[in-house]
């Protein structure tokens, strides 16, 4: 009888092993037919609604029948809500597009989160997916220094953060988005702090650096000339406001860039889960990669992808350090709260 249950039970376990293997791998064409049934995706995330239109439309002509309700929101509000939904035992969305690390490894230790592994992750940048499926990057971004042409000329530009933050003629002239805003400015620090030490701390009050609330107003600053240098931006957004004419221009620091992530999350409790895979993963095909690239402006994870926003230069030609959102949350959350600090904040 003991034996006759250890069978039974071995057998259930090598069931339910194959069904689990056979749910990570699911074709494309295996997920449409359930998603059709399903009937939409709820997508939320701080991505222009203008965007994802066209993102919708060409998901719908290769997927059609599967309709993508989109709402906007910058990470910050859209977490609070979903929070309160959470509260409220409710989940409307079925994918989340989110720029701070923090909720995203939050939630996967709440077990918010469902695993959804990608099939080309050997394609994909290090350190912008999770081994297990539970995110991965669905673009990303450097994180550039700027300056303004009609302050800096060209050839008087910093080259280097060291030189940013150590020398007398830059004192009272930078901008940033405070790094305890979130995880793009926390990983633009963390960037700084890899290139000059921590001793930087020490003297960070002494440079005046004006804090911003975000990587817009950082930009604004420095478009405004009220500070016309910044140690890091969101590059998407300083590259729009350059090719729209604004008097600013682009420094890859000599010691090297952050990459901020935009990471793709689905809940467990997806109301449409099939949906919200198929367009996730459709997202993170070189197809849906090209159209975030060529609309949105986001430099593509995959490697295989090599269009790039407004013409840049690739990021293979650019000097990348990599920050694992587990990083930036662990050292870097920690280390904005020390610049805070050490500004007298």
């Amino acid at each position: 009888m003991r034996l006759r249950l250890l069978i039974c039970l071995a057998g259930m376990a090598i069931c339910v092993g194959a069904a689990s293997a056979q749910t990570a791998v699911q074709s494309m064409d295996e997920l449409y037919a359930a998603a059709k049934k399903e009937g939409q995706v709820v997508f939320g995330g701080a991505i222009k609604a203008e965007h994802v239109t066209k993102l919708a439309a060409a998901f719908n002509k290769r997927y059609p029948g599967i309709a993508v309700k989109y709402t906007r929101r910058s990470t910050e509000p859209m977490v609070q809500l979903i929070e309160a939904e959470r509260r409220a035992n409710r989940v409307s969305f079925d994918l989340l597009n989110l720029t701070e690390p923090g909720d995203v490894v939050r939630w996967m230790k709440q077990a918010f989160l469902a695993a959804v592994p990608l099939p080309d992750t050997d394609k994909m940048l290090p350190a912008t997916f999770d081994s297990n499926g539970f995110y991965a990057a669905i673009s990303v971004t450097p994180m550039l220094g700027i300056y303004n042409t009609r302050v800096i000329k060209p050839g008087e530009a910093p080259k280097s953060l060291k030189a940013l933050v150590s020398d007398p003629k830059w004192k009272g002239k930078v901008a940033i988005s405070r790094p305890t805003r979130g995880g793009t400015s926390s990983g633009a620090l963390m960037n700084v702090i890899e290139a000059v030490g921590r001793d930087f701390l020490k003297t960070a009050r002494e440079r005046d650096i004006l804090l911003t609330r975000g990587n817009e107003a950082a930009i604004n600053a420095v478009v405004s000339g009220e500070r016309p240098v910044s140690w890091g931006v969101s590059g998407y957004r300083a590259i729009e406001a350059r090719a729209g004419g604004s008097p600013i221009e682009i420094i890859v620091w000599e010691e090297g860039v952050a990459l901020a992530q935009f990471i793709g999350v689905i809940p467990a409790k997806a109301p449409h889960p099939n949906a919200a895979r198929l367009f996730y993963r459709w997202l993170m095909t070189p197809e849906g990669q090209e159209l975030l690239v060529t609309n949105a402006n986001f430099y593509s994870p995959r490697k295989d992808v090599a269009v790039t926003p407004l013409k840049q230069p690739p990021l293979s030609a650019l000097k990348i350090n990599s920050f694992s959102n587990e990083k930036v949350v662990g050292e870097g959350h920690a280390l904005a709260v020390e610049f805070d600090k050490a500004v007298g904040l």
